[in-house]
């Protein structure tokens, strides 16, 4: 029994080891994410090759393909280039049982040791890579007791040695490899590797159970192959509640680790030698079976992810067929939750969000402000849905502070988290700028009722000020799409002109009531629509300032 628990421990050791230091590259790499990203639209070809690299970085293809149905889910990745990512996701994360069949127990104290020391530094970035050196040493502390304990007890219990020795799996005298027991060694893989979600974590497992004696190499490669279709769940549980192009996503992940299956069970039935195929080039590449094990699982997804690379089209078509997109409009969702865990996608993805809303926002007020002049047809239609508007404003406002909100509980460097209050102040002017749609439209709407009409000073004046708000709100829009230097500067100057604008038009405003050359009630009207105009300007002018503090923090932006 004590045994058995110390082979408990040192799994649980392994797989806390895992998600330590899988966690630490996961922080570390943050920022870089965006910048792979712009990668991945070129081609298939890279898209895969950026698959692999995010995954060799982040150590789990779990992770990376959850990212990805997130990317796909917020419109940010087609289907096509996602499946690319995901076979990449299925090369890079080989490099895990690689590292864990290395015999390098020498190494495991000193990491452990280097990463608590590593810990007490109060640099935000050195923590990261504390925490990536501890669970380094973790995994191999963990693979170490494992493989230990497993070994002592194939070699001093027959009982154990003889339960295994019956779900073992061999080639037959002519080399072939077909026994139910690859199956259901198959499913094995599988469902362990469904209940861990990490293929990464049930290689291991298995590697050091081969490297006990417990296992052949025959039964270890046949639940490699279980757990790389096992792994495919996570994704399809991230697509659950993602837009059907994400799901089409999740599916072609799962039917490309079964083809790829399939296709290896049927290289077990081509005999080379004493040996099926894909066995005769194992023994051809060398190494013990905890090597063996490991190369398995790399030969086994780089030689799949090579046969399929032509047909990821095709793939994409047969997805399509089985999941087809109901409407013509995919609906995407820019506040995806699955990006959270990336935060610096995540917070551009709230600029993006931020910059509709703004669109939207300036839309009502620009057709409140139509009215007087030009209420056309086309602003009428407008006008009419300006109540349902102003709900999807404030909708909208709530759905960027609950997204934030989320954010906030996740671990942050210091200055992601220096971006939320400047998201959430900019998203408050903006859902302030759409209450003013109201009572712009009351006094317009009062005015054309009631046919009062401003004097050709004042009607001119309010026109050139209509249309310097409406540059200043598309300055504002662009600003938060790029903050570049011209685009601050156009803001600035188009800030100042309609301030200076606005002072003018108030002060020979009140001298044309002074002087009788406009009615008391109608100038009344006018100062009110100065002042919205005011209000909206300053607003704005929140905008633009923040914009350009958290733009410098944020890394280049995901449109």
């Amino acid at each position: 029994m004590q045994k058995v628990m110390e082979v408990i421990g040192g799994l649980a050791i392994f797989i806390f080891g895992m998600k330590m230091m899988s966690d630490g590259l996961h922080h570390v790499a943050g920022e870089k994410m965006r910048s792979i990203l712009r990668a991945f639209s070129a081609n298939r070809f890279v898209a895969i090759a950026s698959g692999a690299a995010v995954t060799c970085v982040v150590q789990s293809s779990s992770a990376t393909t959850v990212m990805v149905v997130g990317f796909i889910n917020a419109g940010l990745l087609n289907l096509a280039q996602g499946i690319g990512l995901m076979f990449g996701a299925h090369v890079g994360t080989t490099i895990t049982a690689q590292l864990v069949a290395f015999k390098i127990s020498w190494i495991i104290m000193p990491a452990i040791i280097l990463g608590l020391l590593l810990s007490f530094i109060p640099r935000q970035r050195i923590a990261r890579w504390s925490e990536t050196v501890l669970g380094f040493g973790f995994l191999f502390l963990g693979m170490e007791t494992m493989g230990s304990t497993l070994k002592a007890l194939a070699k001093n219990s027959d009982a154990i040695s003889e339960a295994f020795t019956r779900f073992q799996c061999a080639p037959d005298s002519n080399g072939m490899l077909l026994s139910f027991a690859v199956i259901g060694a198959i499913l094995v893989g599988m469902i362990a590797t469904m209940i861990i979600q990490s293929s990464s974590a049930s290689t291991g497992i298995i590697i050091a159970l081969g490297a006990s004696g417990l296992l052949n190499v025959y039964t270890a490669v046949a639940l490699v192959l279980g757990c790389n279709i096992g792994t495919t769940v996570t994704a399809q549980l991230a697509a659950m509640t993602a837009n059907r192009v994400a799901k089409q996503a999740a599916l072609a992940n799962t039917l490309s680790m079964f083809f790829g299956a399939v296709l290896m069970y049927v290289s077990f039935m081509i005999p080379i030698g004493d040996k099926p195929a894909f066995f005769a080039l194992l023994g051809k590449l060398g190494g013990e079976i905890p090597r063996q094990i490991a190369n398995a699982h790399t030969v086994f997804n780089v030689l799949n992810t090579l046969i399929l690379l032509p047909f990821i089209p095709l793939l994409a078509k047969l997805c399509e067929k089985i999941i087809p997109v109901k409407n013509s409009k995919v609906k995407y969702q820019k506040l995806e939750p699955h990006l959270l865990d990336t935060p610096p996608i995540a917070l551009a993805q709230t600029a993006s969000s931020l910059r509709q809303m703004l669109k939207k926002a300036w839309k009502m007020i620009d057709c409140s402000l139509k009215i007087y002049i030009d209420n056309d047809e086309k602003n009428q239609a407008v006008v009419k849905q300006l109540e349902k508007r102003e709900a999807d404003i404030d909708e909208r406002q709530k759905d960027i502070t609950e997204y934030l909100s989320q954010l906030m509980r996740r671990d942050l460097t210091q200055k992601e988290a220096e971006q939320i209050p400047m998201l959430l102040h900019c998203t408050n002017d903006v859902e302030r700028i759409g209450d003013h749609t109201e009572l712009i439209r009351d006094i317009t709407e009062k005015l054309n009722n009631d046919n009062i009409r401003f004097s050709p000073e004042a009607e001119e004046e309010f026109k050139r000020l209509h249309s310097l708000l409406s540059d200043l709100a598309d300055s504002s829009i662009e600003l938060l799409e790029k903050n570049t230097s011209a685009c601050h500067e156009k803001a600035t100057q188009l800030q100042e002109q309609l301030f200076a604008m606005l002072d003018r038009s108030e002060a020979e405003h009140i001298s044309r009531i002074n002087n009788g050359d406009c009615r008391p009630q109608v100038g009344i009207l006018y100062l009110e629509l100065l002042e919205e105009i005011r209000k909206i300007s300053r607003h704005l002018e929140n905008i633009n300032d923040r914009a350009g503090m958290f733009y410098e923090k944020l890394p280049n932006a995901v449109k």
